[in-house]
This record gives structure tokens, sequence and C-alpha cells, in this order.
């Protein structure tokens, strides 16, 4: 059964909280017992490989798509949250990648797993033209081109025992833009760094499964929704991909500070830690200090939850600047000198005058 366009339900009060809030403002667990292991990716790809050749040779169309498959990340990893050439380390979705639903046919292609995420590219493909309004209001509030879907979503791994706990954030934000009016392409990430993936220690190989119940506009005033239900089901092997680890295990005066910074191709983790020992005194309380970080160039770096993106900033190094907050007002007045364009020339110099303490982090 084909989806009524006409009738495209509006998503529950929860979409509209989700999409409204910055998709950056998760929860990460800050400790970790050991660091996670890296897998060799060859024996991955030609598992891949080997999978996908019997997908299409039991479905024509999805052999007559490859081509076009293989080329997803590259259409679309250059407007990813962490943006970096996906494509070329890109191996096929294996197992169960392909679902129909409503008239709608979703394909996750091709995928990057590293110890740190699992990058996949979609092809979400109607049999009947994507609306005019739902394509806009997918692309609203984007500069450029770049549009967004939300697919309201459950997922189980078998590492987990089976389902993950998603219940404070259901929905997976798709990147990338429509190709024309029937079909979209683009690209998810699942962070193994945030909730409930930190809970664990991911295995170098396990079953994730992926269940769709709706796709939604991530943007727009009054967003609108796409029933169905699309079901799958991959054996997924990490990869190389090049992963540096630099040890650092230096502290601020109230006991914070940094264990390790890990570099990939894609995205920079700074893992925190704390350490009661470390306190000195009259910074006995964890919010006396806060921490301003900048890259080799001295720009502000935009600090995700202890995560940013390689493509942003100079890594020759990274440099964390520890500053005393007596009171709110004092870390207000910090705040609009962080922000503020015309005083970027001049951040640098007022950090290391005022800093207590820095940490500098050659990479």
């Amino acid at each position: 059964m084909q989806v009524d366009f006409n009738n495209i339900q509006i998503p529950t009060e929860k979409l509209n909280a989700v999409v409204s809030e910055n998709l950056d403002r998760v929860k990460k667990l800050h400790k970790r017992t050991r660091f996670r292991h890296i897998a060799g990716g060859c024996v991955a790809a030609a598992a891949a490989i080997a999978v996908l050749s019997g997908v299409c040779a039991s479905n024509p169309v999805i052999a007559e798509q490859f081509t076009k498959l293989g080329e997803i990340f590259g259409l679309v990893q250059n407007q990813q949250r962490y943006p970096g050439n996906y494509s070329e380390a890109s191996v096929p979705v294996p197992g169960t990648n392909v679902s129909q639903s409503e008239g709608i046919t979703i394909t996750l292609s091709e995928f990057v797993c590293s110890s740190e995420s699992m990058n996949i590219s979609v092809l979400i493909e109607s049999e009947e033209p994507f609306p005019e309004a739902f394509r806009k209001s997918a692309a609203d509030g984007d500069e450029g081109m770049n549009s967004s879907l939300m697919l309201a979503a459950g997922q189980s791994a078998d590492f987990a025992g089976g389902l993950l706990d998603f219940s404070q954030d259901p929905y997976i934000e798709v990147q990338g833009s429509f190709q024309d009016e029937y079909s979209f392409a683009g690209a998810f990430r699942i962070d193994f760094n945030l909730y409930p993936y930190a809970q664990y220690e991911i295995p170098d190989s396990f079953t994730w499964d992926l269940r769709i119940t709706g796709i939604s506009c991530a943007s727009g005033s009054d967003p609108l929704t796409i029933p169905g239900e699309w079901s799958f089901s991959s054996r997924i092997t990490k990869q190389d991909i090049n992963t540096k680890t630099v040890e650092v295990n230096k502290y601020a005066p109230n006991g914070s500070g940094i264990s390790s910074v890990r570099v990939s191709p894609y995205e920079v983790i700074v893992e925190d830690d704390y350490d009661e020992s470390r306190i000195q005194p009259g910074y006995e309380k964890y919010d006396s200090i806060g921490s301003v970080m900048l890259d080799g160039s001295g720009k502000l770096i935009k600090d995700k939850v202890g995560m940013f993106p390689v493509s942003d900033y100079d890594l020759s190094k990274i440099t964390v600047y520890y500053l005393a907050i007596p009171n709110e007002k004092t870390w207000v007045e910090i705040q609009e000198k962080l922000y503020d364009e015309g005083f970027a020339p001049q951040l640098r110099e007022y950090l290391e005058e005022t800093a207590v303490q820095k940490i500098e982090i050659p990479l």
C-alpha cells in the first residue's frame, strides 16, 4: 500500500521537542573502564562485498542501483556533523539492508565503523513524488542545499542482549539532500561515546538491528511524518581507520582533567577525568573552574560534550585553559568574550593572562 501524501500525519509532541533542541545536548558517560581496540577491516570488507553480491544476484533492482549506491557517501559526506572522506573507507552494509513499506524503499548502503562511531549512508526512495511541502520543510533552517530527515527508530544489538534504551531520544537524524522529487540521499551517525552505547564495550564484530516506524521532516514549524515499518539486520565489523590516541593525564586545580585525546579522520574525542587527590585549596567546588579549548591557530573549539569535528580546526595541537569562576557573573563575562567575533584576535592573549592553568596537547 502506498502512502497517502494528502494524509501525512503530524508527529508527536516528543518529536517536536527533540527537533527544537540542540542535538548535541546528549548524555555522555565520562568514565570508561578501558579504551576500545579497533578491528582489522580487510576481512570485513571482503565479507560485506560477498554478502552484497548475493543480494544483487537475487534482486535485479538492487544490482541496477549498485553504482549509484556506491556513490552516496561521496554525495553527502561533507554535509555531516563530522565531515570527512567516508567514501574512501566505506564498505557495503551486509545482511538485510533494503526494506520497503507504504511505497517507500529505504536502503542502508555503505558503512564506516570505528572504535568511536558507526556512520551509515542511506537512500530513501518513493514510488510517488515526495510533496514539495515535505521537501521544503526538510530543508528549512539550513543554509545551502542541505536537508535533514528524522527517522523514528528502535535499535538493538547482540552485545546489549537486545533492545537499546532510546526512550529519551528515539530519533535518528539523516543529513543529506533530495536528489530529485523521488529520492533522498543521506547518512547518519551512531556514536559509541554517547548513551546508550557508552554503557557497553563495543566488540570488534556485532549484530545490529534497526526498526524504523516513521520518516519525518527534521525542521519546520509544522513538521510532517510518513508512517511505515522498515526493518534491517546487519553483522557489523569495525574497521582500522587510523585512529591516534595521545595520552595526557593532566589535571586542573579542581581535580578535573584530561586522560587522553583520540583523533580519527572524522572526529576528536577528549576523554575527561576527575581525581579528588588533585584538588588544590580554594578549588574544592567542582564548578570553581571553567575550561576553554583553542586549536593550533588560536581558534575557539566549540566542544560538543568532549567531541568536535576534525575538519573545522588546526590540529597541530590543542590548548586547554582553566579559568577561575568565583561566581556566575564572572562566567557570563567570560562567555561574552568567547563568542564575540570582534574579540577573537585577542582571545589567546586574554586566556594566557587569566588562566590559572593550561594544558598543551600536541597532536
